[in-house]
């Protein structure tokens, strides 16, 4: 027995801690799916928050796995603030690799992991912030406020038919 989310074909996990300014763009995504679209069965939208590490881990040491898992992340990149673009894990910023830290995407090791001996499809769609992402600061800034709307839309269309 474990987590619904297990038996799903597709895992759409929004990460992201909702105080640290845009990095809440990932659970904005995934309550904004929630609220907005009918989910189909085989797809779970999941507000991870700041537990990503733990459910990537344990999606690892399950019998029952998803057949693809799409990571929904704020990142800073250098690209124009609200911008969305999908990110190859072999591709994420040096800076990233293997980052601990709560509020950033999911350390990579994890990631080739279920990509490379579980057979799971992984996606990372990103969104550039505005600013800091290293303080308290409740709230999206406006160009990612925008792009929660266009990534809902874009993974609706893809998912969500």
């Amino acid at each position: 027995m474990g987590p619904d989310w297990y038996d799903k074909s597709v895992l759409i996990l929004g990460c992201g801690n909702v105080l640290i300014g845009d990095d809440g763009f990932g659970p904005a995504v995934a309550q904004r799916l929630n609220e907005s679209f009918t989910i189909p069965d085989g797809v779970c939208v999941f507000n991870a928050g700041t537990s990503v590490r733990q459910i990537l881990f344990d999606t690892i040491l399950s019998d029952r796995k998803p057949a693809g898992i799409v990571i929904i992340d704020a990142l800073d990149c250098g690209r124009q603030p609200g911008e969305l673009f999908w990110l190859e894990i072999d591709a994420l910023p040096a800076v990233k690799l293997d980052d601990f830290s709560m509020h950033q995407i999911p350390t990579s090791n994890l990631l080739r992991e279920l990509r490379d001996l579980c057979g799971i499809d992984i996606l990372v769609m990103a969104c550039q912030v505005s600013g800091p992402t290293d303080r308290v600061n409740p709230g999206l800034s406006e160009p990612v406020k925008r792009a929660v709307e266009e990534a809902a839309e874009t993974l609706a269309g893809k998912y969500l038919k």
